[in-house]
């Protein structure tokens, strides 16, 4: 036996996976060299040693009634996430088979396997296609999700998307939990390890940056002091967008493996994708402010129309009733219009109208609004101002107007006058109510002989 046993534990020791023997009473008689590695204990401490002492309490609770199943014949197979006395809780793939002597069972051979970094893989790629797919939440949060999944894996402290714009370095999205680093920060990029990423052209990667020849003496080495690295460019139609990088200031006792480094392609991969999504979406965004924008905009002269109006007059009355803040309407009317669309035409007219969106708006200070609101009709609206102030504007309107003159396409010039009517808003009065004293006030100035302003 004690022949049998010495090769038998020879042979084990050259294994890979963590293999062990239990008797009847749940005890340790033989331990492998990998099983020792892993638990911390030298092999003649854990001879005769209860199973129940590797693990907490609710472990071995969970793996007793498997091990009653093989002590009693049946080969036993499972997957379990068991956590062990030193604290540490990993996945294990185990295999119990019984060991018959003259047709009892005796004990079992224990075959383990800890395929915690496995389970955190399946996790991550399920947890990387649940983010890329979902819908309710934006893109920030996504590629927060991403970076701290990735982290966790590579058990790295520093996750980086960053904007390549010229040689500038310029974080989208970060995440950790040491540094002090914010998206919109910026960076030289020949400061970064992301500079020599971006010359290789694919995933570059250190594992002790202080004993790399590559980048020992990088600027981001010395700023930084980052030991580890990891990181792959972000493409967007083929051109460079931006890069994915991973890193620590502690150095990395392995190197990156094949697995690591196509993890950190698959992530670029899904950041790409919500890169790309979060570009249609903004053009998507952008068409729809663009006709939303046609939609509160006169066709001819570019000017609000009477949607916008109305829109921007309400919200000024909301204030003036919540805080106070006067504002004063005036409606402005081309005289004599109806007399130069029959002498020169339509198209004439609508010269004449364009023109005078020019001028008026000219006239008018960075807080005031004037928009058209049909025919030969403008509307203008005084932020933050009273009826003696709204006189003094519309009269440099006025005059402004009347120096100026327009050429017609026939080489004819035409010198415009315009009649207006002002009224300062009252608390409790409607916009229809301010519109009509308004519109009231510029009759007034139109039958007192044009080219004038009147208030009411």
């Amino acid at each position: 036996m004690k022949v049998d046993q010495g090769i038998i534990g020879r042979l084990a020791d050259q294994l890979p996976i963590m293999v062990a023997y239990v008797d009847r009473e749940f005890c340790f008689r033989f331990n492998n060299q990998a099983y020792v590695d892993f638990i911390g204990i030298d092999r003649e401490s854990l001879y005769g040693r209860p199973v129940a002492t590797v693990m907490t309490p609710a472990s071995f609770e969970r793996i007793q009634p498997r091990l009653q199943r093989a002590l009693a014949g049946e080969e036993v197979t499972y997957e379990d996430r068991l956590t062990l006395a030193d604290g540490r809780t990993c996945y294990f793939k185990v295999h119990y088979t019984p060991d018959f002597l003259e047709g009892e069972v005796v004990g079992l051979y224990a075959i383990i396997q800890d395929i915690s970094e496995y389970r955190a893989m399946i996790q991550l790629l399920r947890d990387v296609h649940s983010s890329t797919n979902r819908t309710d939440i934006g893109p920030d949060k996504i590629v927060d999700q991403l970076l701290r999944d990735a982290l966790a894996y590579l058990s790295l402290d520093i996750g980086l998307v960053s904007r390549i714009i010229d040689e500038q370095y310029i974080l989208k999205w970060a995440a950790s939990d040491v540094a002090d680093l914010s998206p919109g920060d910026t960076f030289a990029l020949g400061d970064t390890y992301c500079r020599v990423m971006l010359d290789t052209e694919d995933v570059f990667h250190t594992n002790a940056a202080g004993q790399d020849t590559r980048i020992s003496g990088h600027p981001c080495y010395q700023t930084f002091g980052l030991e580890t690295y990891i990181g792959t460019p972000l493409r967007l139609n083929g051109e460079v967008w931006g890069t994915l990088n991973f890193s620590s200031a502690q150095p990395r006792q392995e190197p990156f493996d094949q697995m690591e480094i196509e993890l950190v392609r698959l992530i670029a991969d899904a950041v790409e994708r919500v890169i790309t999504d979060e570009a249609e979406i903004e053009q998507v965004r952008q068409e729809l402010d663009r006709m939303a924008n046609k939609a509160l905009r006169d066709y001819l002269t570019g000017l609000p129309n009477r949607a916008y109006l109305d829109q921007h007059v309400e919200a000024l009355i909301d204030a003036h009733e919540a805080r106070d803040e006067p504002f004063s309407l005036a409606v402005i009317d081309i005289d004599h219009f109806k007399r130069i669309n029959d002498l020169h035409g339509h198209d004439a007219g609508d010269t004449v109208l364009q023109w005078l969106s020019g001028r008026v708006a000219e006239s008018l200070r960075e807080d005031d609004l004037v928009a058209r609101t049909g025919g030969e009709e403008f509307v203008v609206v005084l932020r933050g101002t009273r009826t003696p102030g709204a006189v003094a504007v519309l009269e440099r309107v006025r005059e402004h107007v009347d120096a100026g003159r327009l050429t017609l396409e026939d080489g004819q010039s035409l010198q415009v006058t315009v009649s207006g009517g002002v009224s300062e808003h009252h608390r409790g009065e409607t916009h229809a109510q301010l519109f009509k004293r308004a519109d009231t006030a510029l009759y007034t100035a139109k039958r007192n002989g044009r080219d004038r302003i009147s208030c009411l």
